[in-house]
């Protein structure tokens, strides 16, 4: 994605519209060449030296501020050597030699100097360059990390992903999202509704009365929750690459960003975005990972379904929940999450189900951190459904207390 300073739009009349560039322009399109060879030449090469290699470039480009946005993008690609273990030791006993040298007797010549600094060292060889020695000091900084690998990407392909990150940073700073879909492959639509859990994300979604295949989603930013606003903020921007997947899309963000004004971002399928083909088998998170393997080692008579199920609550709303299981004896109950940045959802949800008059076969988990609000505890403790049928966790639900949810849900259909 783009850092906010590399962002290109304009914004008139409370409107704000990205400035997409043309893929297919040739003058682009070498441009990305150029900067990309820098990279794929660039193995060993530090992360300051590929950025200094780079700048020509920049500054020769007929838009310096695309340039910089494409370096991004591409220094993105790539992967630094991790950062030596211990230098910060081995930085102090070389600053303590060279203050007591420094002290010691016939070392007025800087040559002489640096090398006895050098010679200094444990099991440093005789012959120890302090060019060297000195080049390693500082290399646990980000700039000084080698370069590893780098995934290289098309030209064409590159200046797409440009035009997507464009669009993503302004959702970075979205306080609500309407989003409307139609798809008519249904493997694709689990996809993408699997993608909102996956971001944990929580949308309200609706079917769409003018669509047979269509729906709609309301997503609400985190409220007061400042200190998580950029990092739910990045989880909004990251569903765009899935929206792209779709047949037919629109999506209107109400866009807040501290030093412009508030403004209206919409999007569709008629803005030719386009974004990479979905990873086969579609990506699973590492919480999901490993939460789905202890679970098939420990829940006995349980299994996890593909894909969650979507569940009606009644009055064309629906729910998404984050796993859908399947009982030995057929049975099928799902499991809603609510994180910490859920606090406006969660009232909503528990409402709606403590008044509905048929059983929903749905388990509630909510974040410590929710249940530490006066307001939400007292919630919580009104609740039938969520006394019945809701547990607390931390970060992610472990599975024994799933499953004991599970069960209890069995019990109370039995």
């Amino acid at each position: 994605m783009l850092n906010r300073e590399l962002l290109r739009f304009d914004q008139r009349q409370g409107r704000l519209t990205p400035r997409f560039i043309d893929p297919e322009n040739a003058l682009l399109q070498s441009l990305a060449r150029d900067l990309s060879f820098i990279y794929l030449s660039g193995e060993g090469q530090t992360r300051d030296a590929l950025s200094e290699a780079a700048q020509p470039l920049i500054n020769a480009a007929r838009s310096p501020m695309i340039a910089k946005g494409l370096n991004k993008l591409l220094m993105d690609r790539c992967t630094f050597r991790e950062l030596p273990e211990g230098l910060e030791a081995y930085r102090e006993t070389i600053f303590q030699a060279a203050g007591r040298l420094l002290r010691a007797e016939g070392m007025d010549d800087l040559t002489a100097y640096r090398q006895a600094v050098a010679s200094a060292q444990p099991e440093a060889p005789a012959d120890v360059d302090p060019d060297q020695l000195a080049g390693q000091l500082h290399a646990d900084h980000p700039d000084r990390q080698p370069l590893v690998t780098f995934d290289p990407v098309e030209p064409a392909e590159l200046l797409h992903r440009y035009n997507l990150a464009l669009a993503q940073g302004p959702l970075v700073w979205a306080d609500r999202l309407t989003v409307r879909i139609r798809e008519p492959d249904t493997g694709k639509m689990r996809r993408f509704f699997h993608r909102i859990k996956f971001l944990q994300l929580l949308a309200q979604v609706t079917r769409d009365a003018g669509s047979r295949d269509g729906f709609v989603l309301e997503l609400d930013g985190p409220l007061s929750l400042f200190d998580l606003q950029r990092k739910y903020g990045i989880k909004l921007a990251l569903l765009l690459p899935a929206l792209c997947d779709l047949s037919a899309w629109s999506l209107r963000a109400e866009i807040r960003m501290n030093d412009h004004q508030p403004a209206t971002l919409e999007l569709s399928e008629a803005s030719a975005l386009w974004a990479p083909e979905p990873r086969a088998g579609g990506y699973i998170p590492d919480e999901f990972a490993t939460f789905a393997g202890q679970f098939q080692e420990k829940a006995k008579g349980w299994e996890i379904l593909p894909h969650p199920e979507l569940l009606e609550l009644g009055g064309q709303e629906l729910v998404v929940p984050d796993f859908s299981f399947r009982h030995a004896s057929g049975a099928r109950v799902h499991l809603e999450l609510f994180h910490r940045w859920h606090a406006r959802q969660l009232p909503l949800r528990l409402k709606r189900l403590d008044s509905m008059k048929k059983k929903l076969s749905l388990v509630i988990g909510v974040d410590r951190h929710l249940t530490k609000q006066a307001e939400l505890t007292a919630l919580l403790e009104g609740s039938r459904w969520f006394q019945e049928h809701g547990f607390a966790f931390n970060q992610f639900p472990p599975v024994k207390r799933v499953v004991e949810a599970l069960e209890g849900m069995l019990l109370t259909r039995s």
